[in-house]
């Protein structure tokens, strides 16, 4: 898959170690890097959360949630115009093979 980021501060938490230690601490760093790293190996989301288990949630809203460490939620939404949905509007999480990080929230 393909990760992608809202903001320029969500790139720069994702790519430089050193700033995800600086903002989530050392621990969380590392889960966060390894989950983008885990992420990145998919061919779609729906592969990614079989793999997460009960890690990873998909909402309401369409976004998906996944724990980093005990502390942190990144929160995930499809992205591009490449995926399907189903009869009542809701992603095809097979179908997703691009995915925005927009937040990572206590």
């Amino acid at each position: 898959m393909i990760i992608s980021f809202e903001t320029h501060d969500l790139h720069e938490c994702c790519c430089r170690i050193e700033s995800a230690e600086e903002k989530f601490g050392s621990l969380h760093a590392q889960a966060l890097a390894t989950l983008i790293a885990d992420a990145e190996a998919f061919e779609s989301a729906a592969e990614l959360i079989d793999f997460l288990g009960a890690d990873a949630i998909p909402n309401q809203d369409d976004s998906l949630s996944v724990a980093i460490g005990s502390d942190y939620q990144a929160k995930f939404v499809a992205a591009g115009v490449r995926f399907a949905r189903n009869d009542e509007g809701r992603v095809i999480w097979s179908s997703v093979q691009r995915l925005k990080l927009v937040e990572i929230s206590p």
